[in-house]
């Protein structure tokens, strides 16, 4: 399923909560959905408190954990060979990233926004984890397409740009062609030659995804008046040959990424079980 889909779910979920939070809470003048539902289907029509340590937290909490659980099958599929030819790469690492976000949001509700003691670790070692898996799945999409597929689109858009100017004749110059590619790979964080050699990770970390801010809100412009969609080819052109150029920074960073990221969800799922396992024995 496309990440786009995904995020869309998680973030009607969120919604609901949101709502049935404020709605339990006497926030704002509304019944809780859950509670009708609840009443209607199973006769439980006594009140649901939303606080920590009653019964919606517990649910909240055992599915939260569950479902952070089940980004480890994005592990499993990766290293396990039985489930090398199970579904692409692509779509387990969409739903490790959706499993990731939507976990930690039960887990949120679960404590009732009020993150303290044993919990208080447990959780913000989830956010690490949760904020780093975001990044990583950039570095991941940067070095998904091979440079052998780089080249090939950048050649075939760099060909119609010949084609393009050799049929505008006098209408756009040399020099006009070369200036406007200059200035959409700036635009797109990219950097060339001896300055690419000069910064360092983090620095060019900061310029592409400054460019790809950018470029996700403007379109390159040209020293002629042009149409958008030669603009928006220039884009990609800009973008895909920043990869190219950059292909080495995004390994050393996805090596740093590993080392950040790992230790972190290790650590949440060992405090998640300490403070589970707590609980059921003291019932705390």
């Amino acid at each position: 399923m496309k990440m786009r889909y995904l995020m869309i779910f998680w973030v009607l979920v969120t919604v609901f909560l949101s709502l049935e939070y404020l709605a339990l809470h006497g926030f704002v003048k509304r019944d809780s959905l859950l509670q009708a539902l609840l009443c209607g289907r199973l006769n439980l029509c006594r009140k649901l408190p939303p606080e920590a340590g009653k019964p919606l937290s517990y649910a909240l909490g055992w599915l939260g954990f569950c479902v952070m659980a089940l980004t480890n099958l994005y592990i499993l599929r990766k290293r396990m060979i039985s489930l090398q030819k199970v579904g692409s790469l692509q779509n387990w690492l969409n739903w490790h990233i959706f499993f990731g976000m939507l976990g930690p949001t039960f887990i949120l509700f679960h404590c009732d926004f009020k993150v303290r003691g044993l919990v208080s670790i447990s959780f913000w070692s989830m956010v690490v984890s949760f904020l780093s898996g975001i990044v990583g799945r950039y570095f991941y999409m940067q070095l998904l397409q091979g440079k052998g597929l780089l080249k090939q689109r950048i050649e075939a858009l760099e060909k119609g740009f010949d084609q393009y100017q050799q049929i505008a004749g006098p209408k756009i110059q040399g020099q006009a062609m070369l200036a406007a590619k200059a200035y959409a790979f700036a635009m797109a964080g990219g950097v060339q030659g001896a300055d690419l050699k000069a910064i360092g990770p983090i620095h060019f970390l900061a310029r592409s995804i400054l460019g790809e801010v950018r470029m996700a809100f403007s379109l390159p412009p040209t020293p002629w008046p042009e149409s958008r969609a030669f603009r928006q080819k220039l884009k990609e052109w800009a973008i895909l040959r920043r990869r190219l150029l950059s292909t080495h920074y995004y390994h050393i960073l996805f090596g740093y990424w590993r080392s950040f990221h790992t230790p972190f969800a290790i650590w949440m799922y060992i405090v998640a079980v300490i403070h589970i396992a707590s609980s059921l024995v003291f019932k705390v």
